[in-house]
């Protein structure tokens, strides 16, 4: 099953150029596959609330162009089925004006919240999304991304009440807004990042004190965000 998912953005989605920004690209493709969890009939905040969640575990996302302002912007998801007895992944085209303009994949894990460990997916739960054969990259495996053994600058975050989502803990796209307070400033000026690697270990609940330190390397500039007690909680690359 292809879902088809239209934005109409709004003037806080852009930067002072014109170009969209990046969370925003993020949230439209979490959002559109939001739109197919529902018509799937998988709601999300139900399935929290019975007991089960889909965790995410690591995003990948690929950008040939930046919409600008005005462009017609939409985007298209499909999952591709359970890749293990507890994971699945989901693709992702983002579309400006017609024309593809960056793709990207997830992972996920399907948790059990009572037990607080992974569940195994259940093929009706996976057949009611229509899983497709199509990939948007040719290797499945994704890129690897590790901390850096030294930091070049870092911040202290306290994550506001507004940061924590339905299952109680820090959504995953606001790391994204964490590790741009973490870069330089010119190079978080640039805003000309193309390829954007995110992999999750643990969430960061409310109230919990994080550090999310830089340090580019190997033409890759990498945050990694820190709880109080120095347990890596996200890692995340943009070149």
């Amino acid at each position: 099953m292809f879902v088809d998912f239209s934005y109409e953005p709004l003037i806080e989605d852009f930067y002072e150029n014109g170009d969209l920004k990046l969370e925003t690209i993020f949230k439209i493709l979490e959002n559109s596959g939001n739109r197919h969890s529902d018509l799937a009939g998988d709601h999300i905040l139900q399935g929290s609330s019975s007991g089960t969640a889909w965790i995410l575990t690591d995003w990948y996302v690929e950008i040939e162009t930046y919409p600008k302002y005005g462009d017609k912007i939409s985007a298209k998801t499909w999952s591709q089925g359970a890749t293990s007895p507890f994971g699945s992944s989901r693709d992702f085209e983002l579309y400006c004006n017609g024309t593809i303009c960056a793709k990207g994949t997830t992972r996920w894990v399907l948790f059990d919240l009572n037990a607080n460990r992974p569940t195994k997916i259940q093929a009706p739960l996976i057949e009611k999304y229509g899983p497709e054969q199509k990939s948007v990259f040719a290797e499945s495996k994704l890129p690897k991304i590790t901390a850096p053994q030294s930091f070049s600058n870092e911040v202290s975050v306290t994550p506001r009440r507004n940061d924590i989502d339905f299952n109680h803990h820090v959504h995953n796209l606001v790391y994204i807004d964490y590790a741009m307070e973490a870069l330089p400033p010119e190079i978080y000026r640039a805003h000309n990042f193309t390829k954007i690697r995110i992999t999750y270990k643990s969430a960061v609940k409310e109230g919990e004190a994080i550090t999310a330190k830089y340090a580019e390397e190997n033409g890759a500039h990498t945050i990694c965000i820190y709880g109080a007690d120095d347990s890596l909680k996200t890692l995340l690359a943009f070149s």
